[in-house]
């Protein structure tokens, strides 16, 4: 199980009162654009929203966290969701985040309760795409790796973070 109480009322239940980015136990989106991690049996997922919950300042912030655990290992995702204009500011908000107090206390906490690794990705939710070029020159700029810009429109299916893994 994923314990990090002190915000939990960021993350995403299937009851009681939720942030409005919510869509559901393990989904969250905005501007008709949602992402989701759906755990299979012995695995667990949570999804916490960060901006305007987490972190309610007015400094960079990507939308989401997600955090998965299968029996063998942990990941985490940084997750924005952008228009198609906006991808590039995506990696500012992204690669900001991942330097952040509240994100990395966060993370530690997900190591303590095992002590396993976890493995930090990052994606983008879009309906624009980038050149191959252009996503290298940013990844190099911010310092990160993208591992997708995932294409999600209010018309098309919900992607699912674990195609990621």
């Amino acid at each position: 199980m994923i314990d990090l109480t002190p915000w939990q009322a960021c993350a995403c239940k299937k009851f009681d009162d939720i942030p409005k980015q919510c869509q559901g136990e393990y989904t969250i989106g905005e501007q008709g654009k949602s992402i989701r991690l759906i755990p299979k049996s012995g695995e667990h997922a949570l999804a916490i929203v960060l901006d305007g919950c987490v972190m309610k300042d007015n400094d960079p912030k990507c939308d989401a966290l997600f955090l998965y655990m299968s029996r063998t290992r942990k990941y985490s995702f940084l997750v924005e969701i952008k228009g198609s204009g906006d991808i590039r500011k995506a990696f500012h908000q992204l690669s900001y985040t991942s330097k952040r107090t509240e994100y990395n206390e966060i993370i530690k906490r997900f190591r303590q309760s095992d002590g396993k690794p976890v493995v930090s990705k990052f994606a983008v939710i879009s309906n624009g795409m980038l050149s191959k070029p252009e996503l290298e020159r940013l990844e190099k700029h911010y310092q990160i790796r993208v591992k997708k810009i995932l294409h999600c429109e209010a018309t098309t299916p919900i992607p699912d973070l674990k195609s990621l893994l």
